[in-house]
């Protein structure tokens, strides 16, 4: 008997490590369903449902086995928000060929303007047309320094070279553009736009974030301006045409006066840790944004008990339930390296707590391998076919591919998704040189994607119920968990960080 008892004991010391549980579509469920409830009130950063989603990740991360991971043993990464919201505005420009400068006001129905401080004036400045703001800094700061600058809100059809809309816009304000107005085209979009520019004016804290004046003006406001400095009237729509256009100052100058009302106040990304066995073989860090839009809609006085509130499902609650499971597994396997969980803030404002978190980590930058951002998992039936936003950019393509073959899964590479790279929190890493990566099933499959996006997106429809699809966000959070114990250990990976990763 005592030896069958000790060969029994010899056979669980020298066992293999126990394959990690899969991770269920219940467990999934189950967090989204309070993630998404009403009584965290659509996520919105600066709110009570903020103190209750935080907490929530906080304390899911704390009872997985993470430790707090800012470096200061809190879970919570304060993240200072700023935001504007426009009260009075007024506009009028000259021909610069009028000897006698006669002034003529923009309508309030051709512009909307904010300011970076509560009073603005801008008075008699030089235009310039800056088309996609292609030039490069140095280049642009000569250009555009002091002036007004036009910039196209939309890239043309296929560009996807060409920065996002927020991107371009920063890169004049950097260039030091007194002001810039963003072209809108069309009736539905100028609609559209302005109800989104009054509400979206929310940066992080600092004065680089912001022209002294930032506005709207309609294309066609535009055309008849040019119209009268004695240009052609299908000057502007051949200079739109060109996505290769150079700035080219405009014959008119304007001024510019803006009162904005500005409001301060804090958020808080999270952040737990995984500490791992060899401190110095570099980090691994997961993440996704915990934020949403809140009440959404106007009260509807006719039906008060109409649904107002945004609650996010799928975007992101969906993305934040992977991240709590993965983190379970994933602090059971005694890896190599430190993993880091990031929940960000603000991402829906423009991927704001990312670009906080990149400006203030709590280790080095260079030391960081590889990023995977979970957002938007909950719209496959299944995971077998996934897209990974960043192929041919990261760094790690061939890694990944060796992964998803491990896994059983099929890498989507008709490259449709990575119209998104721009518009996820792992871009602000990428623009840093660190390999990150999006890997989720929602994306491969370009039919529920835009029927989602062309419906409840961003809308009250984004609730948790029978018809939420989570085979793919299962799938998909298993093969973060690969990914975890991959890129984890340096014996599977041995790379130290992102500064020995070359492109592919």
């Amino acid at each position: 008997m005592r030896f069958l008892l000790n060969l029994l004991l010899v056979i669980v010391l020298h066992a293999p490590p126990a394959i990690a549980e899969t991770i269920t579509e219940q467990e999934l469920r189950a967090h989204i369903a309070v993630l998404a409830s009403d009584e965290f009130e659509g996520r919105k950063p600066g709110t009570e449902g903020e103190n209750k989603t935080v907490n929530y990740i906080a304390t899911q991360w704390s009872q997985a086995g993470l430790v707090p991971g800012t470096g200061n043993q809190s879970w919570y990464a304060p993240v200072t928000l700023v935001e504007r919201f426009p009260s009075a505005f007024n506009a009028a420009f000259a021909v610069t060929s009028d000897k006698q400068q006669r002034r003529q006001v923009i309508p309030a129905s051709d512009i909307i303007l904010r300011a970076k401080r509560e009073r603005e004036d801008i008075l008699d400045i030089p235009v310039i047309f800056a088309g996609y703001a292609n030039e490069k800094p140095e280049e642009l700061r000569r250009l555009v320094s002091g002036k007004l600058a036009l910039l196209h809100m939309r890239k043309p059809k296929g560009r996807n070279d060409l920065p996002d809309y927020i991107t371009r816009k920063k890169q004049l304000i950097t260039a030091g553009a007194a002001a810039v107005l963003s072209v809108v085209e069309g009736n539905v979009r100028w609609s559209r736009s302005t109800r989104f520019f009054q509400r979206s004016g929310t940066t992080l804290e600092g004065d680089q974030y912001h022209g002294n004046i930032e506005g709207l003006i309609r294309g066609d406001r535009i055309r008849k301006m040019l119209k009268k400095a004695g240009l052609h009237e299908d000057q502007f729509d051949i200079w739109q045409g060109d996505p290769d256009f150079r700035a080219m100052d405009v014959p008119v100058r304007i001024d510019l006066s803006a009162q904005t009302h500005i409001r301060k106040y804090a958020s808080h990304n999270v952040v737990g840790k995984i500490p791992g066995s060899d401190s110095q073989s570099g980090v691994i860090l997961f993440m996704g944004h915990w934020d949403h839009f809140g009440e959404c809609r106007i009260a509807d006085p006719l039906n008060p008990s109409k649904d107002r509130i945004c609650n996010g499902a799928v975007d992101n609650a969906s993305g934040i339930s992977l991240m709590i499971e993965v983190s379970r597994r994933l602090a059971k396997a005694n890896l190599s390296r430190d993993i880091y969980f990031l929940a960000t803030t603000a991402e829906e404002m423009g991927l704001l707590g990312a670009y906080a978190f990149v400006d203030d980590v709590p280790f080095p930058l260079d030391s960081l391998i590889a990023v995977f951002n979970a957002d938007t998992v909950a719209l496959a039936e299944d995971g077998r076919k996934i897209a990974a936003i960043g192929m041919g950019k990261a760094g790690l393509d061939d890694e990944i591919e060796k992964v998803a073959k491990q896994e059983n899964r099929e890498l989507d590479r008709s490259g449709k998704s990575e119209v998104f790279i721009q518009r996820q929190d792992g871009y602000a890493f990428l623009e840093k040189g660190i390999p990150a990566y999006m890997i989720t099933s929602a994306f491969a499959d370009e039919v529920r994607l835009k029927a989602f996006i062309d419906g409840s997106y961003h809308d009250v429809g984004d609730e948790l119920n029978e018809s939420l699809l989570l085979g793919g966000a299962v799938d998909d959070a298993n093969f973060h968990v690969a990914l975890g114990h991959y890129f984890g250990s340096t014996a599977t990976y041995p790379e130290k960080g992102s500064s020995d990763i070359g492109a592919n």
